[in-house]
């Protein structure tokens, strides 16, 4: 283990497990970080694929690295970075994504304009293959209650690799529960609704979709779906706590079930290009029906999932995500606008 200082303001943890091909690229972008206090916390899981040797080759003050010679659950691996972590706040950087230069120094500005923030987000580009989707995001300042909607009404995304919180406040919540899966979801759900919501206007993170070991797309459909609703209904509990209007509440409870089915049928999509067995899939189908059957819309993706082989399911999702990249565009462009 090296030394890094003792009070940053900005801890950036990167887990890793075998990532040995995408984890110089993650660890570069994080020590690329232009007039901003930080450290840098690089934990290897128990790899065994030279990912020692990559972390081995980097020397630098505001690094520290730990090795695990056993691999622990996700969930457990998750707390011990938070419990390692020595900054005022905290970015979750998975192995295979990245940031820009100017990502914590834009990050902690915010903050430091906003105090009364629960916490900030940025404006993200999607990598799905070789097309890049701007991620849908908010104004600078939001009403939590209004980013929940939105968020739920699938008008703002989220990355863990985005997300900045106060340390404090993961601590506060308490360690991620072994049986949850969706680990930043988790905490800013619950944290969103403790004042408004920042957002850093550029797009100044990455998030990378359909490689074959990524996290999100190894998640199995019903798992997937148990967690998704659950939070959802927790996300609604705490909402509704808040006594929200009619109409955000009307927006909120229309916009979930909307939410759990695409999210759903989305992970049909990934797992199946992942290699997934069909069988598997099928029986997910029956399992999860009860999460998208009132939305037709939904359907030809989960279909598509169990029929379609992977070799032409995966160039048809590229075609299909380069066709909402310029969609989200034109939503960005329309609602800047609209603010104007």
């Amino acid at each position: 283990m090296t030394q890094a200082p003792a009070s940053p303001r900005l801890t950036i943890a990167i887990p890793t497990l075998n990532r040995a091909h995408c984890l110089a690229r993650a660890i570069d972008s994080a020590l690329a970080q232009v007039n901003a206090d930080i450290e840098i916390i690089v934990s290897d899981n128990g790899s065994d694929d030279g990912t020692a040797e990559i972390i081995g080759c980097y020397s630098d003050p505001r690094l520290r690295t730990f090795r695990h010679e056993k691999t622990m659950p996700p969930q457990a691996h998750g707390n011990f970075l938070i419990d390692v972590a020595r900054g005022e706040f905290f970015l979750g950087l998975s192995d295979d994504d990245y940031i820009d230069p100017d990502f914590a120094e834009r990050a902690i500005a915010l903050y430091d304009q906003v105090p009364e923030l629960s916490f900030v987000y940025t404006a993200t580009i999607l990598h799905i293959g070789d097309i890049e989707l701007p991620a849908l995001h908010g104004p600078k300042v939001e009403d939590s209650l209004e980013f929940m909607a939105a968020f739920f009404g699938n008008m703002r995304n989220v990355c863990w690799c985005a997300c900045i919180t106060r340390l404090a406040d993961l601590r506060a919540i308490g360690p991620i529960p072994g049986d949850r899966f969706i680990g930043d979801m988790y905490y800013w759900c619950k944290i969103a609704f403790q004042g408004p919501v920042g957002c850093v206007q550029k797009p100044v993170s990455h998030y990378t979709f359909m490689t074959a070991d990524n996290m999100t797309s190894s998640i199995g459909v019903m798992r997937w779906a148990n967690e998704v609703q659950r939070l959802a209904d927790e996300s609604l509990e705490l909402f509704l706590a808040k006594g929200p209007d009619d109409e955000l509440r009307r927006r909120l409870i229309r916009g979930i079930p909307r939410f759990i089915a695409f999210s759903v049928a989305d992970q049909f999509v990934w797992t199946s290009i992942r290699g997934a067995p069909k069988p598997g899939l099928a029986l997910a189908l029956l399992k999860a029906f009860r999460h998208y059957h009132r939305h037709l819309a939904t359907w030809p993706r989960v279909a598509a999932s169990l029929v379609v082989p992977r070799r032409i399911l995966r160039p048809v999702i590229l075609r299909v995500a380069a066709k909402a990249a310029v969609g989200h565009q034109r939503i960005i462009r329309n609602w800047k606008r609209h603010l104007l």
